[in-house]
């Protein structure tokens, strides 16, 4: 019977614009969130090998080339008034980026305030007067080589960070990276945005040609001459 039931279930097919072969998506929701996760992983599930090493390769390369020249901090979540941070929407189009980036900015900013191990990976940068939590504190000025412990200043239930320099946490990384953190930013939105392709490619197939000869209807109107 269950053999019966799945026989009868419908497979979504596409057809390869190279060859005319016939692509078995399976499930093209499940396949459409896999590769959301991780560029390539649906069309690996789906069987197309070939495609999902060259989404894999490629997209999860410029991804860690941005993250590496933005020394890990140019992909984080953050709609503060001071730091509206409008690259995550491009980057948050790769999951495995996006969900803890997401989870990280509700753990500082909620009760906890502090993000989950108190590791700094995908942690909204500190603002001038935000209360972080004693573990936090020290964990930043351990890490951070523009932050140390004066930075910080009692306050009930944690720290309060009151750097002596000019600015925020997001000042500081921008001057020492310099142009890098904004090269790391770009590229990692840039991989985001190409994943939505990916997604698409996993969901319906290869976005096929139209055949010869329907490429266009006939634009012409009131007898007039066909556009070329």
């Amino acid at each position: 019977m269950g053999r019966q039931a799945a026989a009868s279930t419908p497979r979504i097919i596409a057809i390869s614009p190279d060859d005319g072969s016939a692509i078995d998506l399976k499930s093209p929701a499940l396949a459409a969130v896999l590769s959301w996760l991780v560029p390539g992983l649906g069309q690996l599930y789906q069987g197309r090998t070939l495609k999902a090493t060259i989404f894999i390769v490629s997209l999860t390369g410029i991804f860690l080339a941005g993250m590496w020249m933005g020394d890990g901090k140019v992909v984080y979540s953050s709609w503060r008034a001071s730091d509206r941070r409008l690259h995550f929407l491009g980057q948050a189009g790769i999951g495995a980026a996006a969900i803890p980036a997401m989870v990280q900015s509700a753990l500082t900013s909620g009760a906890a305030r502090q993000p989950l191990g108190s590791s700094s990976w995908f942690v909204p940068p500190l603002v001038r007067g935000q209360i972080v939590s004693d573990g936090y504190a020290r964990q930043v000025a351990a890490s951070d080589p523009d932050i140390g412990p004066e930075d910080f200043r009692p306050h009930p239930g944690g720290k309060r960070f009151e750097p002596k320099q000019p600015g925020d946490q997001l000042s500081l990384w921008h001057r020492r990276l310099g142009r890098f953190y904004d090269i790391g930013t770009l590229y990692t939105t840039f991989a985001g945005l190409l994943n939505l392709l990916v997604i698409y490619d996993a969901w319906a197939g290869p976005m096929r040609p139209a055949p010869e000869g329907q490429g266009e209807k006939n634009p012409t109107s009131g007898g007039g001459k066909p556009r070329r």
